[in-house]
């Protein structure tokens, strides 16, 4: 499939096809993590100038923890409306605004209570500060998702590096636009996407995010106690080698800062050109195995005890925590996109996963200060870790009712099907002859192209004046034709209990409460006779 072919339409294929679709559609307001990772930097990481800030870093990521923690036993108790989390998204940019403040006026006189104050403020401000903006990429479509997910990791590593320039004084100047530049980003891609949702065909590959299904909700509890048991380990191991080998932050030089921030751009690009441009298999098992390679690279360097090699392995496990930050975002995405739990509380959950155990392990670190007699023993250990995270964590064995990155696995097959069916279709308008091919029983099911028109014409309808999904059209039509939640539940792979939900859902948005009104509703919509004979 050659990027050189074009089609009847002037599209370019392979490589380009997408981006024709996509670019339209681009906004820089979806790349506000931008901000987010940049006001993270500045004040929490040093702007990686060294591995972390030492006891900033675990401080602020411990109130994190903790305000993680209450904040999802609040929600699971009271639930998290819109307005809340608008009260909550305000209140956090405050309070990360504040923390750059305090930082700054600590830089110019140093005092304990200033810098535990703003190590309190970062904390509680980055919880919802940044967390806020999964309730954007939930909308977005698995390509677009992937893509500012990546572009934004990309984009604030190159910013980041250039922050490493400048005077300390400097970066929390510019730390204390990012909270508010965020919010404004954020509010402008609601905006965005509230616009597209009434023009639904608005969105590359003409997917959109409402016609997902819920695959993980029927998954084994066992998967996801497997997968947050995988990720800590693997995040402790992860907090062990940034620690190595006295717990002391390790100050990178300019070229080591470059190979970092670059080298993380470079892999987010190619990640974006191979998954979305070339239209590749990625599979969660090596995406992960990347920032394991790094880690281990990294310990062995450490060990040699040279300054460069100190460097160089510093520089590797730095490149593998900010590479897994973007990966565990996206993986959080995924598994949202295919749940019918709230993104902020699966997003919650694996938060908890990176942050605490690499805290722990940072921290186990620093209060040991292990001399290079122990270093053996703790390569060792860091390796068993990992070893251990990749047989938990690190393989497509899990989730079982559905693959993570399922919708980039296998796309050029796809594409090739695509493509034999479009020239199967001009062959027969050329009149030409087309072999006969086995019907599927999914095919099989489907109503007669009379019915089935009549229903799609009066579905459609039905969906534009009560703003319903495409998923709970399909629920209309099936229970338009007599089945049960059972049956429905089997049709579309999905469980009773969110076929329950579907309907509880559609009975609110009509203002209906029994089948029966809706069966009403139906007959307005010119389905009388066919409601009958269906029904």
């Amino acid at each position: 499939m050659g990027s050189s072919t074009i089609d009847r339409t002037g599209v370019r294929k392979g490589s380009f096809r997408f981006v024709a679709s996509f670019l339209p559609l681009f906004s820089l307001s979806f790349c506000g993590l931008v901000a987010i990772r940049i006001w993270i930097q500045c004040n929490l990481y040093d702007r990686y100038t060294s591995t972390d800030s030492g006891i900033i870093t675990i401080v602020s990521n411990l109130v994190r923890v903790g305000l993680i923690v209450i904040l999802i036993a609040l929600v699971l108790r009271r639930g998290f409306p819109r307005r809340s989390q608008r009260i909550l998204g305000y209140a956090s940019a405050f309070a990360m605004t504040a923390a750059s403040i305090l930082f700054l006026i600590n830089t110019e006189s140093p005092n304990q209570g200033l810098l535990i104050a703003a190590c309190v403020c970062a904390g509680c401000g980055i919880v919802w500060g940044g967390g806020i903006w999964i309730t954007v990429y939930e909308r977005l479509s698995p390509d677009e998702a992937l893509i500012y997910a990546f572009l934004s990791l990309g984009a604030s590593s190159m910013l980041g590096f250039f922050l490493g320039l400048l005077p300390e004084t400097v970066t929390y100047l510019v730390a204390m636009v990012m909270p508010a530049l965020s919010l404004v980003m954020l509010q402008r891609s609601n905006q965005l996407l509230d616009e597209r949702d009434e023009t639904p065909d608005a969105s590359p590959r003409g997917e959109a995010p409402s016609s997902r299904d819920f695959a993980y909700d029927d998954e084994p509890k066992s998967t996801f106690v497997r997968l947050v048991a995988g990720m800590a380990l693997f995040n402790l191991a992860l907090g062990i080698a940034r620690g190595y080998p006295s717990g002391e932050s390790i100050a990178l030089t300019i070229p080591f800062q470059a190979i970092h921030q670059f080298s993380v751009l470079f892999i987010s690009l190619a990640l974006i050109w191979w998954a979305v441009a070339k239209r590749r298999t990625i599979r969660f098992s090596t995406l992960w195995n990347v920032s394991v390679t790094l880690i281990i690279a990294g310990v062995l360097l450490l060990a040699l005890s040279g300054s460069t090699a100190t460097l160089a392995g510093a520089t590797l496990i730095s490149i593998s925590n900010t590479f897994a930050v973007g990966l565990l975002w996206f993986s959080c995405y995924d598994i949202a996109r295919h749940s019918s739990i709230p993104a902020y509380l699966i997003l919650g959950v694996g938060w908890l996963a990176h942050v605490l155990p690499r805290e722990i392990g940072r921290a186990g670190i620093w209060l040991l200060e292990p001399h290079s007699s122990e270093a053996v023993i703790v390569i060792a250990f860091v390796v068993f870790l990992l070893a251990l995270a990749m047989v938990l964590l690190l393989n497509d064995s899990i989730p079982v009712k559905r693959h993570l990155f399922s919708e980039f696995r296998n796309q050029t097959a796809i594409d090739s099907s695509e493509e034999a069916l479009s020239s199967t279709s001009e062959a027969a308008s050329d009149g030409s002859a087309i072999p006969r091919q086995r019907r599927s029983p999914a095919e099989a099911e489907k109503p007669k192209p009379r019915e089935d028109t009549l229903l799609s014409q009066h579905l459609s309808l039905l969906g534009k004046r009560y703003s319903l999904t495409e998923r709970e059209l399909e629920v209309v039509g099936l229970l338009a034709q007599g089945r049960s939640r059972i049956s429905i539940g089997e049709k579309l792979y999905i469980s009773e209990n969110t076929v329950r939900t579907y309907v509880k859902n559609i009975y609110a948005k009509l203002d209906i409460h029994s089948k029966q009104e809706l069966l009403d509703r139906l007959e307005e919509q010119g389905l009388h006779e066919a409601g009958e004979s269906k029904l």
